[in-house]
């Protein structure tokens, strides 16, 4: 788990001039990330760089200066310009905790000339007051220095950033231009075009000669294909009108006329209403029965329609007397 936090701690270090660091800056670091209550002794510290540098190549470090390695790259050794820059910013942070302790003793002063004045103690006042004075001088020349300090360590900045980005594109020009002797002129591309366009030409002109018998021997009859359909539609029709001449016949078997047995046996009047009901089934049977025996296939002319009104109304007539 420190390990863990530890290459956290590094990987958070994204800029070549933010990897290097001086080793009294690192440990103070080291604590607070890995949450220690007090600094590595001196063996131990030792013990902990002899290990990122040798085993887990993360990091070089030469006399009082440190160097992580950038990503997915091995540590480079300290150059005299990493020097500097660790000297650069170790002044820096000095001058921060300078700043800090000014400002607490700023305020300590101001609460000793206010509690001075509230007892009417003149001397202490004025004394606690030229304190304060000199301090809120000192204080605003570490801040000037400071901001020149933080200045110039962001120009070192902005320029390491500006060379790497001229390294890594010196490396792409060396790369696109061995590309492009690879490539060759741009004759040499426009003959590879012209041989290429040629070539697919030729592809096609084939496949045309293979295509041509198949052409031939997939041309149908498209007055074949109506005869047929019209055929399959008649086949169709015909099964249909046949089940529903089944359907018809058995709806026939099932009805039973009755007998005059049953008429003597009841002796009783007939209900009108069901008489009518009876009547209008016989009709709608008689009118199926003759509906079938004039069905067709095909439709039927002006005259069988007449002879088929004709034998609807014989069958009414027969009905009703």
């Amino acid at each position: 788990e420190s390990f863990g936090k530890l290459m956290i701690y590094i990987q958070r270090r994204s800029s070549q001039v933010d990897r290097i660091l001086t080793i009294e800056m690192f440990r103070k670091d080291l604590a607070a990330a890995l949450g220690f209550a007090s600094e590595l002794t001196d063996s131990d510290f030792k013990i902990l760089l002899t290990y990122l540098a040798r085993d887990k190549q993360v990091l070089a470090y030469d006399g009082n200066v440190i160097k992580f390695a950038a990503p997915y790259e091995s540590p480079a050794s300290v150059s005299k310009e990493d020097r500097e820059i660790a000297s650069l910013k170790s002044l820096m942070s000095e001058i921060s905790e300078q700043i800090s302790l000014l400002e607490i003793r700023i305020v300590a002063l101001r609460e000793r000339t206010q509690k001075a004045v509230e007892t009417k103690n003149h001397s202490s006042a004025l004394a606690a007051l030229r304190s304060k004075k000199i301090a809120e001088a000192v204080l605003a020349r570490r801040a000037d220095t400071l901001f020149q300090l933080e200045e110039i360590y962001q120009n070192i900045e902005q320029a390491s950033d500006q060379l790497t980005m001229v390294h890594v594109m010196r490396g792409s020009f060396e790369v696109l231009r061995g590309l492009n002797a690879k490539v060759g002129s741009t004759h040499d591309v426009e003959d590879v075009l012209e041989g290429l366009k040629n070539e697919m030409g030729r592809v096609n002109d084939v496949g045309a000669l293979f295509s041509q018998p198949g052409q031939e021997t997939n041309d149908v009859d498209k007055h074949a294909l109506d005869e047929e359909l019209d055929a399959l539609m008649r086949r169709s029709r015909q099964a249909e009108e046949e089940e529903t001449t089944e359907q018809t016949m058995q709806r026939l078997a099932t009805i039973q006329l009755p007998s005059r047995s049953n008429d003597i046996t009841a002796n009783k009047p007939e209900d009108p209403q069901q008489s009518t009901n009876t009547e209008t089934q016989g009709s709608s049977l008689r009118y199926d029965v003759g509906a079938l025996e004039c069905m067709s296939l095909d439709s039927p002319s002006d005259g069988e329609r007449d002879s088929q009104k004709r034998q609807r109304n014989e069958n009414t007539t027969w009905e009703r007397s």
